[in-house]
């Protein structure tokens, strides 16, 4: 799938999942805070949502962080590690420590909730594509649901419809909040 279409997903499972962390972690805060921390949450699912891809030279993410990408990215193969369920495992993990170390501040709840489900959207949609991933990395097999070949016209057309469920969901949620 291609960065337009991996972050439409991300924005999606970010708003579909807004309920949980919103009425668990950002409800109890004043209005003005709530809106910096929604801004928070929806900016780090969109970075979670690029995330996996950091194993893959030329992608955006690889670019905005080539230091990364060059110490670890260009060390994997593309759509194993960072594309698998222990990938998920270890950015909960390390979100945990994180969490244990700030005494769970809302800022970081935010940050790696976001990240997490932004990387989950990924690896879904990846799962759609005939290329598939390595989900149970580091058995080499590769799981696909679909077929879909990545900048096909089916993605584009995909791309677009998740386009108009990104705009139904905000404003829904926007709806509900207010």
């Amino acid at each position: 799938m291609t960065k337009e279409t991996h972050t439409k997903g991300g924005y999606i499972f970010a708003l579909l999942s807004l309920p949980l962390i919103y009425n668990n972690y950002i409800l109890k805060y004043n209005f003005y805070y709530r809106i910096i921390l929604l801004l928070i949450y929806i900016y780090f699912s969109y970075f979670g949502s690029l995330l996996p891809d950091i194993d893959m030279r030329g992608s955006y993410i690889s670019k905005r962080f080539p230091f990364v990408y060059k110490k670890i990215g260009k060390h994997l193969k593309h759509r194993g590690f960072t594309h698998s369920l222990l990938f998920l495992s270890v950015l909960y993990f390390l979100s945990d420590l994180l969490l244990k170390y700030t005494d769970n501040n809302i800022v970081f709840i935010c940050l790696c909730a976001g990240i997490i489900i932004g990387s989950m959207s990924h690896i879904c949609l990846d799962l759609l594509t005939k290329e598939g991933v390595e989900l149970f990395y580091p058995i080499t097999i590769n799981f696909s649901i679909l077929s879909i070949k990545t900048s096909s016209k089916l993605e584009k057309n995909i791309c677009k419809f998740l386009n108009l469920v990104v705009i139904f969901l905000l404003g829904y949620r926007f709806y509900i909040l207010i």
